[in-house]
């Protein structure tokens, strides 16, 4: 097993001993094999009720772009918070209590981590692409500049910064460095400072499915859904083929690819099975063309679901979830 593999392990278990502390769920997602090539490593519920797709690395740049991209892709359109746990960046070690980011994904150490599960140590640096920053209350800040009885240009005198500056600080536009936010901390108190919610899904981008896709199957199985009106992305290394949304509904299929056997098959469903107990996605299957095919793995205990009959199936599941929302 290669170095760089059983680094990732330990970091991986590191993660998991954590979790289990904070977590009322945990799905171990070891499907492909090779964890430097799988793009979800753990599916978390955790006692608060928050879902959390995690990727984890011995050292951040071993991660390569379109991992992050597919785990950024499937969280957004699952409303699902991505995180990635890692050790080092570039071989250097990553600070205890501090949040960093690739490619829009919160990246942070296993103690960081813990420090957030915990309560005990909240994140409040975080790194952007122009340094370390802190995140302020705009209200708060708003509120407290007035009470001194200073102006926009005042503060930003003290800050040694633009007027400009200080009126986005207060908007939420625009978040201080360190060494302006320790003086506004000076001035105005440390509770105008508020922690980085590492799990907050509100500015995930819109999903963008990959392309292209792995068979006509697939591509068929998602112009299906996306005629229904889902939000879909494609997969190409995880348990899962496609994942995605509408409204409430979260979806999540494994697709039959040409040449791949039932054994195969059947284990990336067992895997995929796991990660929508766990994220609480009740509509998920293995979708195929053949109905001997879908006889053989129900036989096994696996939801198979035959291509023609998808659409059906998806209109009839929102149309009942609308008729209980409605009774409730």
């Amino acid at each position: 097993m290669p170095v760089m593999e059983l680094d990732a392990k330990e970091v991986l278990y590191k993660t998991l001993a954590i979790l289990y502390r904070y977590a009322s769920e945990i799905a171990v997602l070891e499907y492909p094999r090779r964890i430097e090539r799988r793009s979800i490593d753990l599916a978390v519920r955790l006692r608060d009720g928050r879902r959390i797709l995690v990727k984890v690395a011995s050292d951040l740049d071993d991660i390569p772009k379109s991992e992050v991209q597919e785990l950024l892709a499937l969280a957004s359109s699952m409303n699902i918070s991505p995180v990635i746990v890692a050790k080092r960046r570039g071989g250097e070690e990553l600070f205890e209590g501090v949040a960093y980011e690739k490619y829009g994904i919160k990246v942070v150490s296993p103690e960081t981590l813990e420090g957030i599960l915990s309560g005990r140590e909240p994140v409040y640096i975080f790194e952007s692409r122009d340094g370390y920053k802190v995140r302020v209350d705009p209200a708060k800040l708003r509120e407290r500049r007035l009470e001194k009885g200073l102006s926009l240009g005042d503060l930003a005198m003290v800050l040694k910064t633009s007027r400009k500056a200080v009126y986005e600080y207060e908007r939420g536009r625009l978040d201080p460095t360190i060494e302006r936010a320790e003086k506004l901390i000076n001035l105005l108190g440390e509770d105008i400072v508020v922690p980085c919610d590492i799990f907050d899904t509100s500015n995930l981008p819109e999903p963008r499915t990959v392309k292209p896709f792995d068979s006509r199957l697939e591509e068929k199985a998602a112009a299906d859904l996306k005629a229904i009106g889902f939000k879909i992305v494609h997969a190409k290394k995880t348990v899962l083929d496609i994942g995605g949304s509408i409204e409430e509904t979260r979806i999540v299929f494994t697709v039959q690819h040409p040449r791949e056997s039932k054994r195969t098959l059947y284990e990336k469903s067992i895997y995929m099975e796991k990660m929508a107990r766990t994220l609480d996605i009740k509509d998920k299957g293995v979708i195929v063309e053949d109905r001997k095919i879908a006889r053989e793995l129900e036989k096994e205990g696996v939801r198979a679901i035959v291509i023609d009959n998808l659409s059906d199936l998806i209109k009839a599941l929102i149309q009942r979830r609308k008729e209980e929302s409605r009774n409730e």
